[in-house]
């Protein structure tokens, strides 16, 4: 039997208790639940901290600059010349703010930032691979990042 957390209030009052070193048997004097619940929970709560963070794939690492026209070669293939994508996000950009000056539209930093990177990745696909998954993803993220915060979950 597994018990998740969020979909429980039993086995959620349970492990607050436990993460506050609360002993078992004072967990059961609190609330009715058995000995064997607690062991479950608290099991479950020491293999959830026992599995190791997931680790990011790492930023290529760049102490020649030969490695660095690599790089940025490998970008280009993948999203064109930064000069036909600049040219492009700067023209998105400038429509942006027209439109804020002549509709007197007033964006929280998030808000704006988040146009500016839309805009960038909307130029790499532009003049680069539009089926580039990565942009796709990217510009809902920085979507989804401004929409939670208008929500009440700012990251």
């Amino acid at each position: 039997m597994t018990i998740i957390a969020g979909k429980n209030t039993k086995a959620e009052a349970v492990l607050e208790m436990l993460r506050k070193g609360i002993a078992n048997r004072e967990i059961r004097n609190r609330m009715p639940v058995s000995p064997s619940y607690v062991s479950l929970l608290k099991k479950q709560m020491a293999e959830e901290k026992a599995k190791p963070e997931p680790t990011p794939e790492p930023a290529p690492v760049v102490d020649k600059p030969e490695q660095l026209e690599k790089i940025l070669d490998k970008r280009a293939e993948q999203y064109g010349t930064f000069m036909r994508n600049a040219d492009i996000a700067i023209k998105l950009k400038q429509v942006i703010h027209n439109a804020m000056v002549r509709e007197d539209t007033q964006l929280y930093p998030d808000q704006l930032q988040a146009l500016d990177m839309i805009v960038t990745k909307i130029g790499r696909i532009l003049t680069g691979n539009p089926s580039h998954l990565d942009s796709w993803i990217d510009i809902a993220g920085y979507a989804k990042l401004v929409s939670d915060r208008l929500q009440g979950n700012a990251r």
